[in-house]
């Protein structure tokens, strides 16, 4: 049997839901996305690495944080 963990439902949706913010938040035009996305990364670089989710690079204390992102990248500014 492996030990690596299985992604949940709930975690699945949660992720989901964060790209969902992060389309929403992308669509104001107020909002400097640079100073977004450099905060965002900050705040990922100073979480723990490990563990990694399954198959990928990223941490899972990353994961909400990058779907955010993931979002903002799916609206043309």
């Amino acid at each position: 049997m492996s030990d690596e963990k299985v992604v949940t439902p709930f975690e699945i949706g949660v992720l989901a839901a964060m790209q969902l913010l992060g389309k929403a938040v992308a669509m104001n035009p107020n909002l400097n996305i640079d100073e977004f996305r450099a905060d965002a990364d900050r705040l990922m670089a100073a979480m723990p690495k490990d563990p990694k989710w399954q198959g990928g690079d990223l941490g899972v204390h990353q994961a909400a944080l990058d779907s955010l992102l993931r979002g903002i990248d799916k609206v043309q500014r």
